[in-house]
């Protein structure tokens, strides 16, 4: 969830606002995978005395909302300690993860006051039903990036698309997505499909549409730069590639050696597997 902040009918302690003064929330998140998990450990950073009472009194508590857009993954840990930890199923989370932390009520609280609230507010208290959000951390992005889908397979970091109006190009390439998309022409994209339930025919698919599209990313960072590009999911899939051959993905490289010879490395060199998918072609024809 991407945080927007609305108007509330009492004082929330939160970075964008005023409400509270010498106060401030915030958390940090750390992830460590293992074999088929991730591990998050969230560490909370409240400053407010008032606040801190209310958890401890268990009348408030820390809650965290986990949500994966890509896999439609939501989960809320809840907990009245600063430090906590939830393990997730690898299988449950992919690409951009979104992580905020809130302080909320536990139950109905009454009479609500706080020594920081800002001085409009002293002498004042306020009514904060279950659930309620008293404090907003702001929000944390985390992307994930699985083993299997590091290139080994390059074509799950595109998406291959018919373009959503009759055009002349045979080819168009977006990279501003997690995934770098791919539009072909209506008689290409047919194409496209029929050679795509072909399996044998995969590596004349690689050297043909994909190798291209790779050349083309690859000239645009070198042109424009990579900061820009750093936090999409196929940047990072290429980054770690790359490193398998002892490339570092920065402007050194991509001005040092060719975009061809990169691409021809992340697709495992396709060119000749091509070439022979398309000789066994012919020979099984002449048979």
């Amino acid at each position: 969830m991407d945080i927007r902040y609305k108007l509330y009918p009492y004082p929330v302690l939160f970075s964008g606002t005023d409400d509270y003064v010498n106060s401030s929330f915030q958390f940090k998140v750390d992830v460590k995978k293992g074999i088929h998990e991730l591990r998050f450990t969230f560490t909370m950073e409240l400053e407010n005395k008032g606040m801190k009472e209310k958890i401890k009194e268990g009348l408030a508590e820390y809650l965290i909302h986990i949500e994966c857009p890509q896999t439609c993954y939501r989960i809320v840990v809840a907990t009245g300690e600063p430090i906590a930890t939830k393990k997730i199923h690898e299988q449950y989370l992919n690409g951009k993860v979104s992580i905020c932390a809130f302080v909320v009520a536990r139950t109905d609280i009454t009479a609500y006051a706080n020594k920081d609230f800002n001085p409009d507010y002293r002498g004042i208290t306020f009514s904060i039903d279950r659930g309620g959000i008293m404090a907003i951390g702001g929000q944390y992005d985390v992307n994930i990036v699985k083993d299997t889908e590091e290139l080994a397979k390059v074509p799950s970091i595109f998406t291959i698309c018919k373009y959503a109006a009759d055009a002349e190009e045979s080819m168009k390439i977006d990279m501003d997505g997690d995934k770098i998309v791919v539009a072909l022409s209506d008689s290409s994209f047919q194409n496209y499909k029929m050679l795509s339930n072909m399996p044998s025919l995969l590596p004349v698919f690689h050297a043909m549409i994909i190798v291209p599209a790779l050349i083309f990313v690859f000239e645009v960072m070198r042109r424009e730069g990579i900061e820009e590009y750093e936090n999409r999911r196929w940047y990072t899939a290429i980054k770690k590639t790359l490193a398998k051959y002892e490339i570092a993905l920065n402007h050194d490289s991509l001005t040092d050696m060719a975009s061809y010879d990169l691409a021809q490395k992340l697709l495992d060199f396709p060119i000749d597997r091509a070439l022979q998918a398309i000789t066994a072609l012919d020979d099984s024809e002449e048979e």
